[in-house]
């Protein structure tokens, strides 16, 4: 069984993504020619009907000049620095939850994960200019980075983000660990 986004996620994304994208007086195309991200991934984003890493919506919030939170929060609330959303559920029952997202060059996330026993969360190479901290807090992950792999246990890891990277649990227990990235 694939890896998922929650729903919710998907729906806050397309409706900030469109209400920001249609603000800034860009049409679909305009937004994908100065982001990078393709018309018909953003025509899928804004639909809801596609997953988005990080880094695509990066490039999509440089254009629009919106946070990762901005994206990704409830256009009904209020901007918060607390986010609490989930974003990813693994088909073992792992989750990502984007707890808070703090303003720095251009802001830094910090994103609670558990991840059940054969989870995996397969992710991007994210842009120069970003770093990402793992904190495990419970059990053994195992990173990929590349081929080369790392088990962390109750201690920080500086990843290497600059490749392809993915955090998996191949132990019988949860694993729980917070990704803290900036940028």
């Amino acid at each position: 069984m694939p890896s998922t986004v929650a729903p919710s996620f998907l729906t806050f994304v397309a409706a900030n993504v469109r209400r920001l994208r249609v603000a800034a007086g860009l049409s679909q195309k305009g937004l994908a020619e100065r982001s990078g991200v393709s018309q018909r991934m953003i025509g899928a984003i804004e639909a809801g009907t596609n997953t988005v890493s990080t880094a695509t919506l990066d490039r999509i919030g440089v254009v629009l000049n919106a946070t990762l939170a901005d994206l990704v929060g409830d256009p009904s609330e209020p901007r918060s620095r607390v986010v609490d959303r989930v974003g990813w559920v693994g088909p073992h029952g792992g989750q990502g939850v984007l707890r808070w997202s703090l303003d720095a060059r251009r802001e830094v996330d910090a994103w609670e994960w558990r991840l059940e026993p054969g989870d995996r969360y397969q992710a991007s190479a994210d842009p120069d200019g970003w770093h990402v901290m793992l904190f495990v807090l419970e059990g053994t992950l195992t990173v990929e980075i590349g081929e080369r792999t790392v088990e962390v246990e109750a201690d920080a890891y500086l990843l290497d983000n600059r490749q392809d990277h993915a955090f998996s649990n191949r132990t019988s227990k949860s694993v729980r660990f917070f990704r803290c990235t900036s940028w």
